[in-house]
């Protein structure tokens, strides 16, 4: 089995598996995250965990309800449904220019039972909206693509590794060019994060309909890359944490990777007990130590860690 793709594994299995979370807010956001409505009653429970998750952030979480827009409709919970896209359009920038057709509400929206309703309000609540932030367009179209630049870079020089028989020099070169190219996409997000001194969220910014997460991550799995962005996002994501714009994950990621890459953790947020024996640096590890003991306490205070 190629190295890469054990990485790959590991990589997933950490940011998936770990089972406590630094706050009640955080699990709460595990939970909605994973709830995937199957009946009646799980999508009952992801209503309840997203109106619990607005009254302990004191606003809506436009991600997590954009998110599950499509489990509305599909629930055929119109009321929520139609509610939920007005609240995203009036107040945090929804646009049907990033929209990809193939969405299940799509065809009701612009030409079926909801298309009256729809465009009489999606008129008037985005032209409103619109008016009063015109020139983050620019910043939101970049946000918004960058997730095709990713997957179009990863798959090119994927396949160059796939149906080339590299050297090991070669390869190193390869590895080095896909970690440039992946800090160039984190650093159109991090051009914004330095606007508003946090990372571009809906409440702190506007709704990036296509999630840019992947850049982050990418850029972390690289070892030519991983401590520059965890460093210099690391102010960013404690501004929007302390904001209650994200969770703990970001921070959770940075951890998974730092233990792949060095076999340590910053945020001290993993256990050792949560990596299956035969995919951990040492069998015999008994603990995952910490980086810095210094830096950690520092960084858990900012955070509210006690």
């Amino acid at each position: 089995m190629k190295k890469s793709y054990i990485t790959y594994l590991l990589l997933s299995f950490l940011l998936t598996s770990f089972s406590y979370s630094q706050t009640y807010r955080d699990s709460l956001v595990k939970t909605i995250t994973r709830n995937i409505p199957k009946d009646l009653t799980t999508y009952n429970k992801l209503k309840t965990d997203l109106r619990e998750l607005e009254n302990i952030e004191g606003k809506p979480n436009p991600e997590l309800l954009y998110s599950n827009i499509q489990t509305m409709y599909r629930m055929e919970d119109l009321d929520y449904f139609k509610a939920t896209l007005e609240l995203l359009t009036k107040r945090y920038g929804y646009n049907i220019s990033y929209l990809k057709g193939s969405e299940n509400y799509y065809k009701a929206i612009m030409h079926g039972e909801l298309a009256e309703w729809f465009k009489k309000m999606y008129i008037k609540n985005h032209s409103e909206w619109l008016s009063e932030n015109l020139d983050k367009q620019i910043d939101i179209y970049r946000l918004n693509t960058l997730f095709e630049k990713d997957q179009l870079v990863n798959k090119a020089l994927g396949e160059i590794y796939n149906k080339l028989n590299l050297s090991d020099e070669q390869e190193k070169i390869r590895y080095k060019i896909l970690g440039g190219f992946f800090y160039e996409n984190a650093e159109v997000i991090e051009s914004v994060a330095k606007k508003i001194e946090s990372m571009p969220r809906g409440n702190s910014f506007a709704l990036i309909q296509n999630a840019y997460g992947i850049v982050e991550i990418h850029s972390l799995q690289n070892d030519h890359t991983y401590e520059k962005l965890w460093t210099t996002f690391y102010p960013y994501y404690k501004n929007s944490y302390i904001n209650k714009d994200i969770s703990s994950t970001p921070f959770r990621n940075i951890d998974s990777n730092l233990y792949i890459h060095e076999g340590k953790q910053i945020f001290n947020l993993i256990r050792i007990e949560d990596v299956p024996k035969d995919w951990r640096r040492n069998a015999n590890d008994t603990e995952i130590p910490l980086k810095d003991e210094l830096e950690t306490k520092k960084m858990r205070k900012e955070l509210g860690w006690y």
